[in-house]
């Protein structure tokens, strides 16, 4: 079965969606986080050469006291090999590999040319979610499935990879990515584990990062999306004003956009009395 998928945003940012008909993606150095698309401490060493350097240059640059002539020899051919190898090391990002003596300067560029959308995996309404990033509390939150968000959104012709992806929570100081290229771009801090993220990503494979400049002139992405086949249904924010619904109701009425509108769960009163059961079973077609 597919999962659920949630995705909560202020007031401007639903209308812009309804009438661009057009899902932002957002670069990855755009985000709060420092660690989003970090290495972890032990993934450091996959990508750079320093400590090779260092290495060679603390256990065999230095000849013994009493090194023979043909011993010298041996090590020179040695260093020869060692520093050919260090040379010739590469790591991997979605973007192809790269020479490990340019990784520090390379790695960081590919949050610069991964785009993201960011949605919330769950069944149910999350309340941290809607203080979090619903903004004002006039907010909605959009319904969808991994099948439905997928089958509605166009990819775009600078980009050749649209997928999604849901996020690993982990510790940058202790734990390790598994060696996929793109493992430290779907990894995040322990901390935001309640998030429960799932990633719509986009990027074009074949860029060359060692071309490209340092920092995207461009904020992000925006991608063409059949809102009819990718929204279930929309709940209104537990703390919108009154007149909130009707607005939202107003807006999708002019977008053409016939989905059902609901109110949050979050505002169900306690059960009391048998007329208020008898109620609420009526209004949600319960027996």
């Amino acid at each position: 079965m597919s999962q659920v998928l949630q995705r909560y945003m202020d007031l401007p940012k639903f209308i812009s969606l309804l009438q661009t008909k057009k899902l932002y993606l957002a670069k990855m150095s755009s985000f709060e986080d420092a660690l989003e698309g970090g290495l972890t401490v032990s993934n450091f060493f996959g990508i750079s050469n320093e400590h090779k350097w260092l290495d060679m240059l603390v256990n065999y640059s230095w000849p013994s006291s009493n090194e023979s002539e043909e011993e010298r020899k041996h090590s020179k051919e040695n260093i020869k090999n060692r520093t050919e190898e260090i040379n010739n090391r590469m790591f991997s990002t979605p973007f192809g590999s790269y020479p490990c003596c340019e990784g520090e300067q390379v790695f960081p560029r590919c949050r610069e040319w991964i785009y993201v959308s960011c949605w919330h995996a769950s069944d149910h309404e999350c309340s941290a979610m809607w203080r979090l990033y619903g903004g004002d509390k006039n907010a909605v939150c959009i319904f969808s499935s991994e099948e439905k968000l997928l089958s509605a959104v166009k990819a775009s012709s600078l980009c050749d990879n649209l997928e999604l992806n849901t996020v690993n929570y982990i510790c940058h100081a202790h734990d390790e990515f598994e060696g996929e290229p793109l493992d430290p771009f779907i990894s995040k801090s322990k901390p935001y584990s309640f998030e429960k993220e799932v990633r719509l990503m986009s990027w074009n494979s074949k860029i060359d990062l060692l071309e490209k400049e340092q920092t995207n002139p461009d904020s992000g992405l925006m991608l063409d999306i059949d809102l009819g086949k990718a929204i279930e249904h929309i709940v209104i924010s537990p703390y919108a004003d009154l007149w909130f619904k009707a607005i939202i109701q107003k807006v999708c009425s002019d977008a053409q956009l016939d989905v059902a509108i609901e109110e949050s769960s979050i505002q169900m009163n306690p059960i009391r009395s048998l007329e208020e059961v008898m109620s609420y079973g009526e209004k949600h077609g319960l027996r």
